[in-house]
């Protein structure tokens, strides 16, 4: 999956997405980059049904609802991220660790001084949070993409394993005979 041919696997996977997610009310756009699959919900739609629609779906690991933030500078982003831990979270008694990431590594502050700044504004803002950066009950991620910045505080198990239509037939020896198993696309094909 990580030379040529991962394209076929990320294409199978964002159809399978695609076939999920249409009993779901709402309109979601799908995209992808440099191993990552961005789903973009447009308008109205039920968090829970879309989040318990994409846990079935084979091939995805996780699932990260994320807040997008247009690239801007540093301290716009510190209050971006306190206002995000306040909206998500009512109950701000919990133990957390930043762990910020630059795929664009052109952007002016490094991760590591993000992520103590970042934890700085979040201890202050919140003072009963605790810096715990073994076993944190929040992890908060921060993405500084080329296009944007992406905050993401849950991260929710997929059912993980290889996206359905990517396998092709199999040969197996039964009894010393040949037995060509193969998928049909429908019941009257076989």
């Amino acid at each position: 999956t990580k030379g040529k041919n991962r394209f076929l696997f990320e294409d199978a996977l964002i159809k399978q997405i695609k076939h999920a997610l249409r009993p779901v009310e709402g309109k979601f756009i799908i995209s992808k980059e440099s191993g990552r699959i961005y789903m973009d919900a447009q308008g109205e739609y039920d968090y829970d049904e879309v989040i318990a629609a994409l846990k079935r779906v084979f091939g995805i690991a996780w699932i990260c609802p994320m807040f997008q933030i247009e690239k801007t500078d540093f301290e716009e982003i510190k209050k971006e991220v306190a206002s995000y831990v306040d909206q998500v979270y009512e109950d701000k008694n919990f133990t957390f660790k930043v762990d910020a990431k630059r795929v664009d590594k052109k952007y002016p502050v490094s991760s590591e001084q993000m992520n103590r700044d970042l934890g700085e504004v979040i201890l202050d803002t919140f003072p009963e949070t605790k810096v715990d950066v073994h076993h944190p009950e929040m992890l908060v991620t921060v993405e500084i993409r080329h296009d944007a910045i992406y905050v993401m505080t849950n991260i929710i198990k997929g059912a993980g394993g290889y996206p359905v239509g990517i396998g092709g037939k199999a040969l197996l020896m039964l009894s010393g005979g040949i037995c060509l198993l193969y998928t049909s696309p429908s019941p009257r094909d076989r």
